[in-house]
């Protein structure tokens, strides 16, 4: 069975779980490590694991590279949400998880609409 799993801060957790999503609360890039390797090598977990962004990105670039080239299960950084991004940078990271996670690239213009 398919599922979203979220790996993110004790912080955030509770408005994931609000949301519906499995959530688990990792504290450090380790801990996020250790619950994904748990997650698809232990449980063989199938669907899509959200990883908070600066976790994703502590993760080595081995384990990082595993995750890139297998659709299952579908690792993806989670955007934190923080920071100084601009709308440009958000659309470009949203447009890449988009492009991860159904393999072809969607674009929308000024009204909503697709191209």
């Amino acid at each position: 069975m398919s599922r979203l799993v979220v790996l993110t801060t004790p912080e955030f957790a509770p408005g994931y779980r609000l949301a519906g999503a499995a959530t688990i609360a990792v504290t450090s890039p380790e801990d996020a490590r250790d619950e994904l390797l748990e997650l698809v090598d232990a449980r063989g977990e199938k669907g899509v694991i959200a990883v908070h962004e600066p976790y994703h990105a502590g993760l080595d670039r081995k384990l990082r590279g595993r995750f890139d080239e297998t659709s299952e299960p579908l690792v993806v950084p989670l955007p934190s949400g923080g920071g100084a991004e601009s709308a440009g940078e958000r659309r470009g990271r949203l447009l890449q998880m988009l492009w991860q996670a159904v393999g072809y690239e969607i674009t929308f213009d000024a009204e909503g609409g697709t191209q």
